[in-house]
């Protein structure tokens, strides 16, 4: 990080803190998220600010990047545990790993209390092979140079990992999510449960693909803190790694 966007950064946290924008520590928020208790610990600001921040090839590491650069490894890989999170549920694939389905029960539960509308899980862990059946069908839909903006290649998509989350408000289709007041709502809220929303607008030239507002990706809060301090939309920027529009293979 440039001396310049860390002065920035700075200010911004030391504005934050006084104001009281983040609440990470238990304080009361503003009206937009209304009942919503924060429970995520205040990060000590040296560490967020300062430190390296480096992706990692693990895929069961929470901080692996997935995209279009960089397959998950070894091929067919899967985690070794997975539970169901206690959130409404839109089909079979309804597992994640343990860490970000405690992580999407407080975030659905929150967004609930904020909004009077119930968030729920459209789709969790895909396997390898689910993810080859599922892009099959896109392609043979829509032809493989569209699907390739809305979909992963099988062993490429961030749903193998165990740590994505398609979420949707009841009653209204996952595509619609960016429109309705829970995807408002998660938009803005989902960094303080260790969440990002990985495909956003208007950044497909850096991750590959069109703007998914119902896709959630579980890195943890001190990662999604520091992204939010200084503004960052993607993890491709986070981790200071090349754009990944296009396969490598």
């Amino acid at each position: 990080m440039s001396p310049r966007v860390l002065v920035t950064v700075l200010h911004r946290f030391r504005a934050a803190s006084v104001v009281g924008a983040l609440a990470v520590c238990g304080a009361a928020v503003p009206a937009a998220a209304a009942g919503a208790a924060i429970p995520v610990p205040r990060p000590d600001d040296t560490v967020v600010l300062t430190s390296a921040w480096t992706p990692v090839d693990d895929p069961a590491d929470p901080l692996v990047l997935v995209n279009k650069a960089r397959p998950i490894a070894p091929r067919g890989w899967a985690p070794e545990h997975l539970v169901t999170p206690d959130v409404p549920a839109l089909g079979g694939h309804d597992r994640l790993r343990p860490v970000a389905a405690r992580a999407l029960e407080r975030l659905a539960a929150a967004a609930d209390a904020a909004t009077g509308r119930e968030l729920v899980l459209a789709s969790g862990y895909r396997s390898e092979a689910d993810q080859r059946r599922l892009y099959a069908r896109y392609v043979e839909g829509h032809g493989r140079r569209e699907a390739d903006t809305f979909s992963a290649r099988p062993g490429f998509s961030e749903h193998q990992t165990g740590l994505a989350a398609d979420v949707a408000q009841r009653g209204t289709s996952y595509t619609r999510f960016g429109r309705t007041e829970t995807g408002r709502w998660v938009a803005s809220h989902a960094w303080r449960y260790g969440f990002v929303v990985r495909y956003p607008r208007g950044a497909a030239a850096v991750t590959g693909y069109s703007a998914e507002p119902w896709h959630l990706r579980y890195v943890g809060t001190t990662l999604t803190t520091r992204m939010h301090l200084a503004g960052t939309a993607t993890l491709e920027e986070a981790f200071g790694v090349a754009p990944a529009p296009a396969y490598v293979r």
